[in-house]
């Protein structure tokens, strides 16, 4: 049941244990007054709301309309709670980072007379407080200054051990991990920042290029580094460019299938199929002088398969690729034919 204005102050401030006298007292009015509005006869001035609204503890829009809005304050005791939880959460990182760099610090420059890999220790948990606590402080463009942060606090990590070490493999990691960061967020950028808006209808193609390239630089990089320490030649012109542009123009073929006036079905059982013939079909006529690359190369090599001979090595390893291949048809043959089921029902349509 609804409470009138006058019902509803009474009833707050008798919570509050305030007389009539008292209240009046804390308005700088008369007592008559407050007595006159709990008996609906008057109403207080407007300008006497927020005053009044303070002194019961209720807010505004409560007072006006005589009652408590439990769903608003369920609300505000949430956020208030998850205000008090995220400032303790905090802390207790600043803390436990306090706690791991003082005695490090101490320990290091005690026994090593100077600091050594107590930087290691330092940048570790930079990188840590770039996930857990800098989040939290970067209020716009969250979604590139964020990764942007994780990859430069990791840099630093990596540079340092790199230097620790004395060694020359700093560059590997660090673009194997931005190659990472661009295959999972390129596509989202794409997608939501207008700077691509030109490319937007192009985005897989955009996306798959910018890998390419990226691919092909870890690849540069980590060939410099084997010639460097004189463990191989110079093999990123053959054969790891032929293989990566290879994939690079199947993966073109595959993402054009979309542009095809055909159902969905359709699309799916032809990228089955296609998927089929660059997996299955192609790899045994590539033959490469590395001898572990061709064994890998040969173990998928279907027409070589005997279902009869199920024995341990490269036979066994044909036949389940054999059924593998087999599997693949006979899904994309179920969609081939249930887009043209549906093809020919919109046809008659």
């Amino acid at each position: 049941m609804n409470k009138t204005f006058g019902e509803f102050l009474k009833q707050k401030r008798l919570e509050k244990s305030l007389t009539q006298k008292e209240l009046s007292k804390l308005l700088i009015i008369s007592e008559s007054a407050v007595s006159k509005w709990e008996k609906d006869v008057a109403h207080p001035d407007i300008t006497l709301l927020p005053k009044l609204a303070e002194i019961l503890g209720v807010t505004e829009h409560e007072l006006i309309t005589a009652s408590i809005d439990e769903t608003s304050r369920a609300e505000k005791s949430q956020a208030k709670k998850w205000r008090t939880l995220s400032v303790t959460w905090s802390l207790f990182f600043y803390i436990s980072y306090a706690l791991a760099l003082i005695p490090c610090f101490i320990v290091d420059l005690a026994i090593n007379k100077a600091l050594t890999w107590f930087w290691i220790v330092f940048s570790a948990l930079i990188l840590a407080f770039s996930f857990t606590n800098l989040p939290k402080l970067i209020t716009k463009h969250k979604l590139i200054l964020v990764p942007l942060s994780n990859y430069l606090a990791l840099c630093l990590l990596l540079g340092v051990c790199c230097l620790y070490t004395g060694g020359n493999w700093f560059f590997i990691p660090a673009v194997a991990v931005l190659f990472g960061l661009i295959i999972i967020f390129m596509p989202i950028y794409i997608c939501k920042y207008k700077v691509f808006e030109k490319v937007r209808k192009y985005a897989d193609f955009v996306s798959v290029t910018i890998d390419f390239v990226m691919l092909n630089i870890l690849l540069l990089v980590i060939n410099a580094y084997t010639i460097i320490n004189n463990a191989t030649g110079f093999w990123y012109l053959k054969p790891a460019l032929p293989i990566v542009l290879i994939i690079y123009a199947i993966l073109n073929i595959l993402l054009s299938v979309r542009f095809l006036k055909i159902n969905k079905l359709l699309k799916t059982s032809i990228i089955l199929f296609l998927c089929n013939i660059f997996i299955y079909a192609v790899p045994p006529f590539i033959k490469v002088s590395n001898i572990n690359i061709q064994s890998n190369i040969d173990e998928i090599n279907i027409f070589k398969a005997d279902l009869s001979r199920w024995i341990l090595g490269v036979t066994i390893q044909q036949n389940i690729h054999l059924i593998i291949c087999l599997s693949i048809l006979f899904i994309g043959l179920l969609f081939f034919i249930g887009g043209l089921i549906v093809h020919c029902n919109k046809k008659h349509k």
